[in-house]
């Protein structure tokens, strides 16, 4: 597991336009207008709160691979948010806690979430989750309800909750169960109030209106995320943040 500090970064990384924050080379591959969307419902109090009163926000991430950061040469997702969110907040601390095991279901992350949640202590968790459930065979009835103990376990921490869904990939392509399991997150999100950034969505958008830049973004194996990938998708998931604080 890294934890990463980012106290005074005052350099402005990738992001949306739409956020508040500079557009890096990668954007122009993250140009879908559902790139920029997370589900209606749902907000960050917490969260929000403390990024606007310039106060210390602490992020957890958690989930299997993508978070982990599979693919990326070394700075996934999860590693670059501190800076995209601290750009719109300059004097304020991020600190990112990645905490990702690569082949996990949203079961083994949830296993591991309470203990995660007593040591760190975090105003935010970001839980990325759906992609090995769907592809490992996992019932929609345990990976429904393990949605709803880990959302559980995080509001009886007195933390926010950001839901990330699978992504869409060349494994997704031959099958519907990656999507049902989007939908299902969608569902226990919306149940719960807290907000689900929609990746599979936006990436099967992409598939299917411009595939050579989602092929960019999906590695040789046709499943993990390539360094770009994860910067679009650590654009995604800052950007929705960064929006639902501003409201």
């Amino acid at each position: 597991m890294l934890r990463l500090r980012l106290p005074h970064l005052g350099i402005a990384l990738a992001a949306f336009a739409a956020a508040g924050i500079a557009p890096s080379p990668a954007s122009a591959l993250c140009n879908v207008p559902s790139l920029a969307t997370a589900t209606a419902s749902g907000s960050l109090p917490r969260t929000s709160a403390r990024l606007k009163a310039r106060q210390p926000v602490r992020i957890l991430a958690i989930g299997s691979s993508t978070t982990a950061g599979v693919g990326s040469g070394g700075a996934g997702f999860a590693h670059r948010l501190g800076p995209m969110v601290k750009a719109r907040w300059p004097d304020t601390t991020v600190e990112v806690v990645v905490s990702g095991v690569s082949g996990e279901t949203a079961s083994g992350a949830a296993g591991r979430l309470r203990a995660e949640l007593a040591q760190h202590q975090p105003v935010l968790v970001v839980w990325q989750l759906g992609t090995n459930d769907a592809n490992f065979g996992v019932s929609a009835e345990s990976f429904r309800a393990t949605i709803a103990g880990g959302l559980a376990a995080i509001r009886a921490a007195n933390a926010d909750a950001l839901l990330v869904d699978p992504q869409f990939s060349r494994w997704a392509e031959g099958g519907t169960r990656t999507g049902e399991f989007a939908a299902i997150i969608a569902q226990e999100g919306a149940r719960a109030g807290v907000p689900v950034v929609r990746r599979y969505q936006a990436m099967f958008h992409l598939a299917q209106s411009n595939r050579p830049a989602f092929d960019g973004l999906i590695s040789f194996d046709g499943l993990h995320l390539t360094a770009t990938g994860h910067d679009c998708m650590a654009q995604q998931v800052a950007g929705t943040i960064v929006r639902i604080a501003r409201r």
